[in-house]
């Protein structure tokens, strides 16, 4: 069972990539527009299908790459069944709002193309806005509940050997991955200039699986 739960979380893992692609691929002629820089030029000649399509994958992804956690802590509860919970139940909470951020993200540039049939910028940017401080908490606590608790707990783990992984799996977790992406995002070059930076969290999440394979 844990094998199936591991190699399940390694696919929801590439899905989520993949739905990540759809929503966030906008090419190097992409500007920032408005005072918050939370609108993307872009948006206006991007393919409505391409946000459906996005939040549909992502739907089947959350609870695919949860697998891949939910794998590697069945194997630490093994010995440490309480911490194995409390990690659970934290990633858990942070997938349930792994999807609403990835709707939000979706509905955005939706609303963006809506509002600019009427050629209003101004409105755009001040609904965009307002949306976004409205869901500002949760967004920003359910994201360091997915990616950041659980991933720095789990190099913790690595490096004192209650997880008996080799010490270079403290890489293969959706922190390490992510700024990684970041890092080839900041050299500036138009082929990094979205991805891997605009996946790189959701192959991250497969990486857990990938750990629990190796433990097993």
């Amino acid at each position: 069972m844990i094998k199936t739960l591991a190699i399940i979380g390694i696919m929801g893992g590439l899905l989520c990539a993949t739905a990540d692609l759809l929503l966030d691929i906008k090419g190097p002629n992409n500007k920032k527009i408005g005072k918050a820089g939370m609108i993307e030029s872009a948006w206006m000649n991007m393919a409505h299908w391409r946000f459906v399509w996005s939040d549909i994958l992502a739907m089947f992804a959350v609870p695919m790459y949860s697998c891949g956690f939910i794998s590697l802590m069945l194997v630490l509860a093994k010995e440490h069944q309480i911490l194995a919970t409390i990690l659970t139940v934290i990633f858990l909470c942070g997938a349930m709002g792994g999807f609403m951020i990835h709707t939000f993200l979706c509905l955005q540039p939706t609303i963006y193309q809506r509002i600019m049939e009427k050629e209003d910028l101004a409105l755009a940017q001040k609904v965009i806005t307002s949306i976004f401080k409205q869901i500002y908490v949760p967004f920003f606590t359910l994201y360091a509940m997915l990616v950041i608790i659980p991933a720095i707990v789990v190099m913790v783990l690595i490096a004192i050997g209650m997880l008996d992984a080799p010490l270079w799996c403290m890489l293969l977790n959706p922190l390490v991955i992510q700024i990684i992406g970041l890092l080839f995002r900041a050299t500036k070059l138009d082929i990094f200039i979205d991805a891997p930076s605009c996946c790189a969290a959701s192959l991250g999440l497969a990486t857990y699986g990938i750990i629990t394979l190796m433990l097993l």
